[in-house]
This record gives structure tokens, C-alpha cells and sequence, in this order.
């Protein structure tokens, strides 16, 4: 910051040359003297090239037409300042007593160029013409003590260009007005700008400003806003190299003009997570670059929470580590919310979502979360107490769940969101004790299955929206219910009646257990081994569900037991339909079909009886006729042959002789 402390005395070396004009000495002269003692000063050519004129009343001082500073030899050839005007005003009875009272200061519309180099060489970086280092002796130090009662600048112009950061800003429309006490003395800033579009305001105070240009921590009072973005800063700051620590305070409700800064379009985010923030907590600023905040609290919309932050700022893309609690959280919107999505809610036919899921948010921040909360309240599904950790890294989050209370049961596992060649869901997750009935309502609409069950689950699915995600689900899982009850469906009285309408008391079916294995495929779940276990009967299952389409198709053997239906009747039952509207029904074909099976086994054990009494009666009747008694343990057929043979035999003797 030694540019700012040579501007200083560049200013000093304008007023002792405006009471120069009070007496008389020729304006040009002026002019040539004030750039000559610039120069000397800067190592940079001052060039006047418009009036300069005196001013006598209300206080002493110049105005300078047509001002520019030259730029550096590798910066361009625009100079690094250009001004329409510059007034500067001293007060009389102060100079005289040897101390330079700068009581007015003001520059009209200038245009200010500032620019990095790769290598890190700054164009502001003033060296001095005769060697010198930019200390106050090298600057002018022997002049008296300066004051600036008020400096001000209107409708400025000012560019910055950092080739190493890839950084190119305009501020336009700049106003700004600047109070020094003196130069060791207490500094006060006033800021409004447009920033890339965005309205920008900044309020400063400063403690002691020399120091503070030296690099020495000086107490710091900032409040800025972007558009509807506000923050405040109320500590101690640092500049060589840069540093801070104090009480921050910050509300963001404005995220296009916050984005607008870095030339980015604001990601879409629910409501929940952030459409409007309020933080507040001590920060600490490193020169690594990083941020410490401590004892925060964080409102994000309706949420509420509190915990530590710390951002690693030293990359492209900064790293964040956040332990963060809450009491209990809202984040229904998650789960309803498309406004940002180019497709709508199947609402008319029931399906899933094909709005758009805009997961951009996880591209802009790595970093890893704990997350600790007594409810959450995600819409489809309700939280108990919920412990979660988290690692975001290049678009792709993993969420690890450690019993989180669900459904009055318990969930565990991990849940990944995959952003980095098109979006991905999957995991594997692991649920005990959980109550059917609720759990199948929020997914399914099905509220019939009243029990306490297991599941395991792995799955992965593909899509930029619900529909295509749940229609490309794969993977594979096992459930485990325990005793419960099947509402809407007496099984034992639809058997027995053959009435698929049939209610029966109670309008129920009782049973033990339920068990069974899936695979999915293209968002297919399918299944072949189910066991049901009842009172009355058990029954085998198979067939298929499927999920993108919320569809299922399925058969269900049972097989009553003796005490509960007369003769052991059997009859399949179909549960097929939409998951709005399952229907449950008697597979009456199957039945009938098993029916006609039985009566043909029946009519060819029938047949096969009538051809063994009848060979029987035959080798009887031709064994009387050879005179055969046999034995026992004889062979009947073969004694009837060899007593054919014998008569055969028998009769041809008799034809010869």
C-alpha cells in the first residue's frame, strides 16, 4: 500500500503549490512544478494538460484540468489515471504554523486503470525515480503534519485486471468521499458504485491509516452491501500480509447480484437451504487464504443453526469443513420444489416428477459436514434425531447416516448425489424396526401394510429428474416384516366365497410374518421367494412392481390350513394395478385351470385301472385255455408265452404226421 502513502504526499506537494498561486506565480509554472515534484516523488509522469487556475474563496487552493498519470512500461499504454478535474483546497492559518490542513480534495470523473501481472508486479507499486523505497523520508516526510477534513470522487471509472487470478472488474459510477484526521490519525471511507452491474456500497473506519498501509493490525469498522446483500465487520485487520479477527455479521437474500460478482448464475436452492441467510459469529481471516468462523449461528430461511465453519480459499474451488446442529429443521421444499425445473409434476397420472433437478450447488465447494439435529422434516419423510456426516468432493456427496430415527425405527447407511458426468443417486441403506404402514404411504400411497419391518437396500439410478431416475433404478434388497395386519383383504374368506368383492369381519388378514429378496433392473423391482405366514394359512409369492411407472403386478399363493377351510381349497390371489388404485382379486383362471388338471389325472388314473383289470382278465382266459396254474412267485406272462410256443408247436407236429 505504499501507492496510498505517496498519493498522500503527492497531494501535500499540490497544496503547498496551490498557496504558491495565491501569490501570483504564473499558472504554467505551476503546473511544470507540480509535475516535476510528482515525478521525483513517483517514478511516474504527472501530465497537466488542461487550466490551472487559483482559488482564492472559500479557501485557498488550485483546480487542475484535464490530469493523467502514466501507466506502467508493461501495463499499457493508457495511462493509469485520467481526470476531467481536480480541486484542491488548504486551510491558510494551518500552513503558516507549518502543517498542511488539506481541507478540500475532490476528483471529477476520473478513469482508473489498475492491473497485476502474472509475475505478481503491481501497476500501483510507486518506486521513486531516485531509488527510493516509498518511505515517508523518500515521499516528502519532511513536510509538516496533513489533514483531510473531506476528499471526495465523483463518477470515477475504475478497471482491475489480475492476469494470475483471471480476475477483469468494472466499477462504474464510483462516488466516494474520504476523512483523515491526520495521516497517523483516524481514517473514514465512504463508498457507492456499480459493480458489474450491481449496486455497491462500503462504509469504512479505520483506526490509525498510515500504519495500517505499513501492514500493522489497526481496529476496523466495515458495513458493505451488493444488491440485497449486506455484511458488517467489526474487529481488527491486517493488510502485508492480510489478516483479520472480529465479530461478523452477514445477510444474503440477493444470490443473483452476490453471483454476478464472480461471473457465475446462482445455483438453484430450495427453500430451507439458503434462498435467504443470516450469519453471524467471530471470523478469523489467514493470508493462506482461509476463513475461521467460530460460535456462528446460521439462519437459512426458517432453519436455524449453530456451529463452526472453516473455508480453505487457497484453491479454485474452496474447501469447506462445517460442524453445524439444530434443533428441529425444515427442508420439506426439497422434495416439492420445482420451480427451476423445464419439466412438471406427473400430478394428473400420478408419476414421478420430470422437472428438472438442478444440482449445480455441488460443483462450487468441496469440503466435508457433521450435521446433528433433533427433527427434520424432509417432506416425503420425517426425522427423528438425526446424526449425519458428509464429503463433498468434485460434484459428488456422500452422506453417512448413523441411526437416524425414521418411521419410528432406525436408519443407517450412506446416500451418494453424483454431479460429475450427469447426475446419479445411489446407496446402500439398512432400516429396523420401521412402521410399514407410514413408510409405504409416503413412497407408495399404500397404506394397507400395518407392521414393524426390516429392509436392506443397494441402488443406483440415472436421470436429470425423478421420472428417469426411478426409471433406471438397478440394484437388489431383502425385507423382513414382522406380525401385522393386511387391511382391505380377508385372503381366508376370498378363497372360500371364490368372491373377489368379499370383506368378511374384521376386513383383514392377520399374519406372522412376511419375508422376501428383490432384485431391480430399468426400475423393475422383481421377486420370487416371498413367504407369508399367518394363523390361517401360508402363502408363496412372485412378480414384479414397477417402480418408474408405479405400477405392480403380483401373485400370492396361499394355502389354507384344514382348520380354517374345508377340504384345503386353495385359490391364488392377484394383486395387480396402479399404486393409486391395487386391486386384490381371485386368480379364478388359475383355478379353474387346476381344476381341469385334477379331473384329467383323475380320468387317466381311471383309464390306466380299466387297462390293467382288462390285461389281467385276458391273461386269466388264455391261461385257462392252455391249462396254466401258476405259481406264486411265477411269471405269469411268461409261462403264457411258453405255453403258446408248446401248442404252437403242438400243432404243427399234427399237421405232418
Amino acid at each position: 500500500m505504499r501507492w496510498m502513502k505517496i498519493a498522500f504526499f503527492a497531494l501535500v506537494v499540490l497544496a503547498v503549490l496551490a498557496v504558491g498561486a495565491v501569490f501570483l506565480i504564473p499558472t504554467d509554472r505551476i503546473a511544470r512544478l507540480a509535475e516535476a515534484r510528482f515525478e521525483a516523488m513517483t517514478g511516474r509522469q504527472l501530465t497537466i494538460a488542461g487550466a490551472v487556475s487559483p482559488v482564492i474563496w472559500p479557501r485557498l487552493g488550485v483546480a487542475l484540468e484535464d490530469v493523467s498519470i502514466s501507466n506502467a512500461e508493461w501495463a499499457g499504454p493508457e495511462p493509469m489515471l485520467e481526470a476531467a478535474r481536480l480541486d484542491v483546497g488548504v486551510g491558510a492559518a494551518a500552513l503558516l504554523g507549518g502543517a498542511v490542513n488539506v481541507e478540500t480534495f475532490q476528483i471529477d470523473a476520473p478513469v482508473i486503470r489498475l492491473v497485476r501481472a502474472a509475475d505478481g508486479q503491481a501497476n500501483w507499486d510507486f518506486l521513486t525515480a531516485l531509488g527510493g523505497d516509498g518511505s515517508d523520508s523518500a515521499a516528502g516526510g519532511e513536510i509538516g503534519p496533513v489533514s483531510l477534513p473531506k476528499g471526495r470522487i465523483t463518477g470515477a471509472t475504475l478497471t482491475f485486471t489480475d492476469a494470475a487470478a483471471g480476475i477483469d472488474k468494472r466499477i462504474e459510477a464510483l462516488d466516494a468521499t474520504l476523512r483523515l484526521e491526520n495521516l497517523d490519525g483516524e481514517g473514514q471511507v465512504t463508498l457507492n458504485a456499480l459493480m458489474d452491474g450491481q449496486d455497491l456500497s462500503l462504509d469504512g473506519t479505520i483506526a490509525r491509516l498510515m500504519p495500517f498501509l505499513d501492514g500493522a493490525v489497526q481496529p476496523v469498522q466495515i458495513a458493505a452491501s451488493v444488491g440485497g446483500n449486506k455484511v458488517s465487520f467489526d474487529g481488527a485487520a491486517g493488510l502485508e500480509p492480510m489478516q483479520a479477527t472480529g465479530q461478523l455479521e452477514a445477510s444474503i437474500a440477493d444470490h443473483a447480484s452476490l453471483f454476478a460478482l464472480i461471473d457465475s448464475k446462482p445455483p438453484r436452492i430450495p427453500e430451507g437451504l439458503g434462498q435467504r441467510v443470516a450469519l453471524a459469529g467471530t471470523l478469523t481471516l489467514t493470508d493462506a487464504p482461509a476463513v475461521f468462523l467460530r460460535e456462528a449461528t446460521i439462519a437459512l430461511d426458517q432453519n436455524q443453526l449453530a456451529g463452526d465453519v472453516d473455508i480453505d480459499l487457497s484453491e479454485a474451488v474452496p474447501s469447506v469443513m462445517a460442524r453445524l446442529s439444530g434443533d428441529v429443521l425444515d427442508f420439506s421444499a426439497m422434495s416439492t420444489d420445482t420451480s427451476a425445473g423445464d419439466g412438471a409434476a406427473n400430478t394428473e397420472s400420478g408419476g414421478w416428477s420430470t422437472a428438472r433437478l438442478d444440482v449445480s450447488g455441488l460443483s462450487n465447494v468441496n469440503g466435508q459436514f457433521a450435521f446433528l439435529a433433533n427433527a427434520v422434516d424432509l417432506g416425503s419423510i420425517q426425522l427423528g434425531p438425526t446424526v449425519m456426516q458428509g464429503n463433498l468432493d468434485r460434484a459428488r456427496l456422500v452422506m453417512t447416516l448413523e441411526d437416524v430415527t425414521a418411521f419410528d425405527g432406525k436408519i443407517s447407511g450412506q446416500f451418494v448425489v453424483n454431479n460429475r458426468s450427469g447426475l446419479s443417486v445411489g446407496g446402500e441403506l439398512r432400516a429396523r424396526n420401521v412402521a410399514m404402514q407410514r413408510l409405504l404411504t409416503d413412497f407408495a400411497g399404500f397404506d394397507r401394510l400395518i407392521a414393524d419391518g426390516g429392509m436392506s437396500l443397494k441402488f443406483l439410478g440415472v436421470g436429470e429428474n425423478m421420472d428417469e431416475i426411478m426409471r433406471s433404478l438397478s440394484g437388489s434388497g431383502t425385507l423382513d416384516v414382522g406380525a401385522g395386519e393386511m387391511l382391505g383383504l380377508d385372503i381366508a374368506g376370498m378363497i372360500r366365497n371364490l368372491d373377489a368383492a368379499y370383506v368378511g369381519e374384521g376386513s383383514k388378514t392377520v399374519f406372522d410374518a412376511i419375508t422376501a429378496g428383490f432384485d431391480i433392473q430399468n426400475g423393475v423391482l422383481r421377486n420370487s421367494d416371498l413367504q407369508f405366514t399367518a394363523p390361517l394359512l401360508t402363502a408363496t409369492g412372485a412378480g414384479e412392481m414397477d417402480l418408474g411407472r408405479q405400477t405392480v403386478d403380483y401373485r400370492l399363493i396361499p394355502v389354507a390350513l384344514a382348520s380354517a377351510i374345508e377340504n384345503g381349497i386353495s385359490v391364488p390371489v392377484l394383486i395387480t394395478g396402479p399404486w393409486a388404485d391395487i386391486r386384490f382379486r381371485p386368480d379364478l383362471k388359475s383355478l379353474l385351470d387346476r381344476e381341469l388338471e385334477d379331473e384329467k389325472a383323475k380320468l387317466q388314473a381311471a383309464a390306466k385301472a380299466r387297462e390293467a383289470e382288462l390285461k389281467e382278465r385276458a391273461k386269466a382266459k388264455i391261461a385257462a385255455e392252455l391249462d396254466i396254474v401258476p405259481t406264486q412267485d411265477a411269471d405269469v406272462e411268461e409261462l403264457l408265452k411258453d405255453g403258446l410256443e408248446n401248442k404252437a408247436k403242438d400243432a404243427l407236429r399234427r399237421l405232418f404226421d
